[in-house]
């Protein structure tokens, strides 16, 4: 099977020659040798992840693929083996005779586009165009009879065209857009695409934007940046998009920090963090807990009462059981050599050291909360914030492990809840730095004499807020001194404490407290209103 590796391909050519010897008269020997090395990971390969994008981002699907395992793609059941040993990327039509993909190429695709039928060079134009659906000759009877027998989708197309009494009449652009359209209806052709953050985050969007509260690829770059997410870093983050948010700061982080994902509700959602196919090393660094730890340690409560986390859905099943079955091939093994006794000291001893690594890469990622108590003492560098619930009780709860100097961010559909949060940290003295954008974007289609913004896109993709978490200085008393005695008299001042401040968000915690401060605040702004309309009366 031959491969095509558009990226990561390293040649390199050594050439040897023999210089003629006179006396000899020796012919010019010249060798020729190119060496080709393919990067493994652009390799479709069994048991990875990959995402199917359909009729050019009709539709996406997000699968694990596996040798001899069928995929539906529209109405039916698709073989998908002879992807495998190909790059990614690479396209496939689906046979609607063999229901199996046959790889195809950009090219080919072009050709039969223009093979179909010869496209006008006119200058014509669609004025005269009737829109009553009555230039079509074929009935759709006849147009099913045709897919039912089998009939292979260029011949259909090609019919279709011309029984059109329109087609020869519109612009070469209607044509070709025309022709796009009935490719996508009577054929399929499926892209494999590599899961990464952008790829990912459109395929959820398109499937349904709710479930990861509208985040687009372009949110990401501001969300990840001004959360001064990086490697060697320790990140909170609460979230409900299903485990994006997760996946993004660890695909940035590589492995290389610590990132503790609260979850709220009974347990861990982190589905599209298995979609990334994230190897051991990055898993390990993702710690998911319940946010009711937070809560209960801000007012001192023993976390006892908390249930163990449940598995949180990031660790392949199917490599749990094969790492299962090798513990018990090696105890097996164990048994027998202890029985035969022949093992020498030096192999006990390389056993052990083994046994120690096998515990402390099991201990890298406890999720107990005894463990997760002791990162969060530790302290973390960045908070995010990614919910649909209100942000300002989730704030206030993890605010207290936001290191003094630390980022935090927070986004939202709507702007209301970010201004209640910008106010309470704005009045309590709490941020600096504090900013609420909207994540705007257009999208256009770029092409020769077409260039324009797409008909139909989502203009706003929410709104975030974000700043740097202060903690107010001790202030030192002052001392005035007499010019009679040498005693100093001391003016005692009352010295607040970063720890007013955490006291603050301690009692902030509780539903009941952080309701009252936002109707504290909107008391206020009655007040206010009502003092000027008094004004304007007596005016």
């Amino acid at each position: 099977m031959e491969t095509e590796t558009p990226m990561d391909v390293e040649t390199t050519s050594t050439t040897t020659s023999n210089t003629t010897n006179n006396n000899n008269n020796n012919n010019n020997n010249n060798n020729n040798t190119t060496i080709v090395k393919t990067n493994s990971s652009n390799i479709i390969k069994e048991g990875d992840n990959v995402i199917l994008d359909i009729n050019n981002g009709e539709y996406f699907s997000v699968v694990k693929v596996k040798l001899g395992s069928k995929v539906k793609i529209g109405k039916k059941q698709i073989l998908i083996n002879s992807i495998f040993g190909e790059s990614y990327y690479s396209s496939f039509q689906v046979s609607n005779e063999k229901n199996i993909l046959e790889r195809i190429t950009q090219k080919e695709i072009d050709d039969r586009l223009n093979n179909l039928v010869e496209l006008n060079q006119n200058d014509a134009d669609n004025r005269n165009l009737d829109q009553n659906n009555t230039a079509q000759k074929l009935t759709q009877e006849e147009i099913n009879e045709m897919k039912q027998k089998g009939t292979d989708s260029n011949i259909i197309i090609k019919t279709i065209v011309e029984n059109s009494e329109s087609f020869k009449s519109k612009t070469a652009f209607s044509q070709i857009k025309y022709l796009q359209k009935k490719i996508k209806k009577y054929s399929t052709i499926v892209k494999i695409i590599k899961p990464t953050l952008k790829t990912l985050t459109e395929a959820y969007y398109k499937k349904d934007s709710r479930k990861i509260c509208g985040l687009r690829f372009d949110s990401f770059g501001q969300l990840l940046t001004l959360g001064n997410i990086r490697a060697n870093s320790q990140v909170l983050v609460v979230e409900t998009c299903m485990g994006l948010v997760t996946g993004s700061i660890a695909e940035r982080m590589n492995g290389q920090g610590t990132i503790l994902s609260a979850y709220i509700g009974k347990g861990p959602s982190l589905q599209i963090v298995n979609d990334f196919g994230f190897n051991r090393d990055v898993l390990n660094t993702i710690y998911p807990f319940n946010l009711n730890t937070t809560s209960l340690l801000n007012k001192g409560e023993d976390i006892s009462k908390l249930p163990p986390t449940v598995s949180s859905g990031i660790y392949d099943k199917e490599k749990e059981k094969e790492k299962e079955k090798e513990k018990e091939k090696e105890k097996e093994k164990e048994e027998n050599v202890k029985d035969e006794n022949v093992k020498d000291e030096k192999e006990c001893s390389n056993e052990k050291e083994s046994g120690k690594l096998k515990t402390i890469l099991s201990q890298r990622n406890d999720t107990s909360n005894e463990n997760i108590v002791k990162l969060l003492k530790d302290g973390v560098w960045s908070l995010v914030i990614v919910t649909k619930y209100s942000p300002l009780n989730i704030l206030l709860s993890c605010w207290p492990y936001l290191n003094s100097s630390g980022s935090f961010v927070i986004y939202s559909q709507f702007p209301q809840p970010l201004m209640e949060v910008h106010q309470f940290l704005h009045k309590n003295q709490m941020a600096i730095n504090q900013q609420i954008s909207e994540i705007w974007m257009r999208e256009h289609q770029v092409l020769p004499k077409r260039t324009h913004p797409m008909m139909g896109m989502d203009g706003a993709s929410g709104f975030i807020l974000y700043g740097t978490k202060v903690v107010k200085p001790i202030q030192k008393s002052t001392s005035t001194t007499t010019t009679t005695t040498t005693n100093t008299s001391i003016n005692p001042i009352k010295t607040t404490t970063s720890l007013d401040i955490e006291n603050k968000v301690i009692d902030a915690t509780t539903p009941s407290t952080a309701a009252a401060t936002t109707t504290n605040l909107i008391e206020e702004q009655e007040d206010s209103e009502s003092a000027l309309k008094k004004r304007k009366i007596d005016e």
